[in-house]
């Protein structure tokens, strides 16, 4: 794995849930081939060594690096610092969780992120609670920063306005680069957080060794950050843009098994598989199954049927559970590899591939990033961010469910 022509990344978050504890304990098909995609013990041809852990999960796991078997030598890992946990609820603030999560982030991770508190969820039209919170937060980790792990600075914003208010109250800290939260799904706060951090110059920085935007699933999304990649690189820049997302682990908790994907159409397409274990009809559902052609969707499918077979999946066994959600990443992955070969290769090839106004977005990040002034861009294109962010998208926006 791991075929590169530029330098974009991306981080499976998969160490929380049913995925996560497999991991953790090492589960393996058939009590023989480990679960364990990104260790040695896994056949390099499929091998895929990077990774994201989060804080919001795992702080109380001291060692949890190690629990999950990764090597300093052969892994790069990210760490969430639990800022969406927080958000949501399922962590309550409290200010010692700065320590805590600043000592297990330096334990437990290569490249990190800052402690912030996103104004959203629970703390919608909270701005500056949050801002005063994440402040603290920040100098906190960039007075004990020791250099074992690259910390960085997080932008948050609810608009264009707080972004570049953010951006400014933040911007001196000594950080190796950022992360962008809240734009998953919405185009014109990506935009406006990029051309924040473009009027900034800091992809001039030497400094500023990575972009990280949070959780993005989308087909679309991919496009638009290995364009920002490509874009960078064009002009020198330092930057390596990374993106992490759970979502190929947690559509198996819907039963969704995705089988193909289309660039026009900016979506994944999935079958809805039955989450019932030893079903009476099972034997029909094979059969439906290999008239689908669901068996060697792609090469690592046609490489797990020896560990796991389609049997195990429809009988909902572990073994089963875990090829779906294996075969989901490499879904993902190939996603990501065949987008990445269409940014990088013949302009007019690519916009023949997708629709008018994904294409229209593509060149202004191309004309942004190489601009001496990125914000007359973005006011130039601000309505067509605000045409796709008003378009309402699903990872999944096709299932068929041929067997109910």
């Amino acid at each position: 794995m791991n075929k590169k022509i530029g330098k974009f990344k991306y981080f499976p978050s998969f160490s929380a849930g049913e995925f996560g504890h497999g991991l953790l304990k090492n589960h393996k098909f058939k009590d023989e081939l480990t679960c364990r995609f990104y260790t040695e013990e896994f056949p390099e041809e499929f091998r895929y060594t990077d990774f994201l852990i989060t804080a919001g999960a795992h702080k109380s796991r001291k060692d949890f690096y190690n629990e999950l078997g990764f090597k300093r030598d052969t892994n790069l890992i990210m760490g969430d610092s639990g800022g969406y946990q927080i958000a949501s609820g399922a962590i309550k603030w409290k200010p010692e969780l700065k320590t805590v999560v600043f000592d297990w982030l330096e334990n437990n991770s290569d490249i990190a992120m800052n402690l912030d508190i996103p104004p959203r969820l629970k703390y919608t039209g909270k701005f500056k609670e949050c801002f005063d919170i994440s402040m603290e937060n920040f100098k906190y980790f960039n007075e004990k920063q020791t250099g074992r792990t690259k910390f960085l600075n997080v932008l948050q914003g609810e608009d264009d306005t707080t972004y570049k208010e953010w951006y400014t109250a933040v911007k001196d800290f000594d950080f190796q680069g950022w992360s962008i939260g809240g734009t998953a799904g919405d185009v014109f706060r990506f935009m406006a957080s990029v051309c924040t951090l473009l009027e900034g110059r800091e992809h001039e920085k030497k400094s500023n060794e990575y972009l990280h935007i949070l959780g993005t699933s989308r087909i679309q999304d991919f496009f638009m950050l290995l364009q920002l990649q490509k874009s960078l690189e064009d002009v020198g820049s330092n930057i390596t843009v990374t993106t992490d997302s759970s979502t190929p682990d947690r559509a198996v908790v819907f039963g969704l098994y995705y089988t193909s994907f289309s660039f026009k159409d900016a979506r994944f397409e999935a079958f809805n598989m039955p989450r019932e274990k030893h079903l009476p009809e099972m034997p029909e559902m094979l059969d439906k199954i290999k008239t689908q052609n669901l068996i060697g969707v792609n090469d690592f499918d046609r490489f797990i049927e020896k560990w796991a077979d389609m049997r195990d999946v429809c009988e909902w066994n572990w073994d089963g559970q875990f090829r779906m959600r294996l075969h989901n990443f490499y879904l993902f992955l190939d996603t990501i590899e065949l987008i990445e070969q269409s940014i990088y290769g013949i302009r007019h090839n690519l916009e023949q591939m997708i629709n008018k106004d994904l294409a229209k977005v593509l060149r202004s990040i191309d004309e942004m990033v190489k601009s001496d002034k990125p914000r007359e861009v973005f006011e130039k294109y601000a309505k067509d961010y605000n045409k796709l962010s008003n378009v309402k998208k699903s990872l999944v926006v096709k299932e068929n469910n041929f067997f109910g």
